[in-house]
């Protein structure tokens, strides 16, 4: 997964927890790893513990692909996991911020120091560009084209794309490269993002800073940079903006994946359709 497939750190760690788990039921109930029953029994304890579908299908799906690469490297001669249906996650539509709620996220906060400078420059790419907290902890100077306003992001899989930036968020990294003396950039492979001791700044790092901004604001400090993620997109599909353009900028590998806001958009016309028209719901009756 890591060197050929390209995975991230965490990925890797929560297929080998998941596979961990799985080896240490076959051990405990003492089943065979080559009988599809004992997949089909360790789905069964994994429904008995409640746990969400979506984990159970990440767990049954780390199985499934360790079971393919046995088969693969002729360990096992059939795969258990062909007869087994993964559970199937429910599909929720993405949560996304108010413009009112962006709004109090960027434009409320205040002082001079680099460590504020920084943070409105991270909530600003953050809704500028879509980026996910790891591509943004991961960006070099190097990664900025001030000129074309764009970064060139490493995302999953190390996969790079070009996402543009915009005025605002181009203005404000440039403030804050300028006021912690690292512009005109000489070291193209330094981090852009910087803690208190000079040091990259961690994707933990991130996620801190957004909760303090969070509770500062009035707002809900259960938003994570990937509800940011999911506001740009559905902003954007709002807007106008071309489906594949927004598939292109998260870095989805499927447009079936970038197809969840339009569930989100059309809810809202609905809602809109109901509210207004004479002939809606909420005024006595669909046409």
């Amino acid at each position: 997964m890591e060197k050929v497939r390209g995975s991230s750190p965490n990925t890797v760690s929560a297929y080998r927890r998941d596979l961990d788990e799985y080896f240490q039921y076959l051990d405990e109930k003492k089943l065979p790893p080559e009988s599809p029953d004992s997949v089909r029994s360790f789905i069964g304890y994994l429904f008995r513990r409640g746990l969400a579908r979506s984990t159970m299908a990440r767990k049954v799906s780390a199985v499934r692909s360790l079971c393919r690469y046995l088969v693969r490297e002729g360990v096992l001669d059939n795969n258990p996991c062909d007869s087994v249906p993964t559970p199937k996650a429910r599909k929720n539509n993405p949560r996304f911020l108010s413009l009112e709620e962006v709004t109090a996220l960027l434009d409320g906060s205040s002082g001079d120091r680099p460590i504020d400078i920084r943070d409105r420059t991270i909530w600003e790419l953050f809704y500028s560009s879509g980026i996910r907290v790891s591509e943004l902890a991961g960006l070099n100077t190097g990664d900025w084209d001030q000129e074309g306003q764009v970064i060139r992001i490493r995302g999953k899989g190390n996969k790079t794309r070009i996402v543009p930036l915009g005025t605002r968020a181009s203005g404000r990294l440039l403030e804050y490269l300028k006021v912690t003396g690292r512009w005109p950039a000489t070291e193209h492979g330094a981090p852009v993002f910087l803690n208190r001791h000079g040091d990259r700044l961690s994707v933990r790092g991130i996620q801190k800073r957004l909760e303090n901004r969070l509770r500062e604001c009035g707002l809900d400090t259960r938003i994570s940079p990937h509800v940011i993620r999911h506001t740009f997109a559905t902003h954007l599909l709002d807007s106008g903006a071309d489906l594949r353009a927004i598939q292109e900028m998260l870095g989805h590998e499927s447009l079936q994946t970038t197809q969840r806001y339009t569930h989100v958009t059309l809810d809202r016309l609905l809602e809109v359709y109901d509210r207004s028209h004479p002939r809606s719901e909420r005024k006595g009756g669909r046409l």
